[in-house]
């Protein structure tokens, strides 16, 4: 087991049990991308609209912006390989291919030499040369994702997948349960219990968070942050930066 976290990257090979339970399986979202690669366990684990129960040897790619959880039994130790990095690594090709697909890459057990060998490399070199064969590795393995055939698995919610690009799709626009019941021809109270059934977050919180998401990639490119506050309908700065303060942290930072 290691958790490497240097410069940009966090990436870390983890097992947990009942004696050693872990605080790392509630919903979150996060700017950088995220892989899992599943050895054992008992997880169901959700990324937007797609459920899967994980079995061994399941890869889990979460792109940057996509709100993510875990349901864990720790009846039985639960062991994975999480690699966090940050999307300025990740080809703009690359990104889109995998953007495509479905989230859970399934049975990728011939990766686990991949995985393995991060193990090696922490054993046998320095810190910077370890970053280095880290971060090619993680290329390396995301070009051959785009490579591997998918489809979506387990459960998959076609009302929250709709939600969501509607979300995506108008983040700098006002958007209200309101707006929503509107487009959508539902009531707010459905709207409002069918997503949080899903997601295990108010619908409202769900956009405010994809709303920082888009204001911090603007923010990367040199927008000031009381403008993008402003475009992006928060009624304060003060309100904005409150929530981007909490939102935006540096992957080794970040609970996973």
């Amino acid at each position: 087991m290691f958790n490497f976290i240097y410069k940009n990257i966090d990436f870390a090979h983890k097992l947990d049990h009942a004696s050693l339970p872990s605080e790392e399986y509630y919903k979150h979202i996060h700017y950088f991308y995220e892989i899992l690669y599943f050895v054992k366990g008992n997880v169901q684990y959700t990324v937007e609209s797609e459920t899967r129960n994980l079995c061994e040897g399941d890869i889990v790619f979460i792109p940057a912006g996509k709100y993510h959880f875990a349901a864990v039994d720790l009846s039985v130790p639960y062991e994975r390989y999480v690699l966090k990095f940050p999307d300025s690594l990740v080809p703009e090709y690359l990104a889109k291919k995998l953007a495509a697909n479905s989230s859970f890459y399934i049975d990728s057990r011939k990766f686990d030499v991949t995985f393995s060998q991060l193990d090696t490399y922490i054993k046998m070199f320095s810190h910077d040369e370890i970053y280095t064969l880290f971060t090619c590795e993680v290329m390396k393995l995301m070009v051959m994702l785009c490579h591997e055939t998918t489809s979506p698995t387990g459960k998959h919610n076609d009302f929250i997948e709709a939600l969501i690009a509607y979300v995506d799709a108008n983040v700098r626009n006002p958007i209200t349960t309101q707006t929503l019941a509107e487009h959508f021809h539902y009531s707010k109270s459905f709207i409002n219990i069918e997503f949080k059934k899903h997601m295990k977050i108010p619908i409202m919180q769900y956009v405010r968070s994809k709303k920082v998401m888009a204001a911090h990639q603007m923010i990367l490119s040199g927008a000031k942050k009381s403008e993008v506050a402003e475009m992006f309908g928060f009624d304060t700065y003060s309100t904005f930066f409150r929530a981007y303060k909490k939102l935006i942290n540096a992957p080794g930072e970040t609970v996973e």
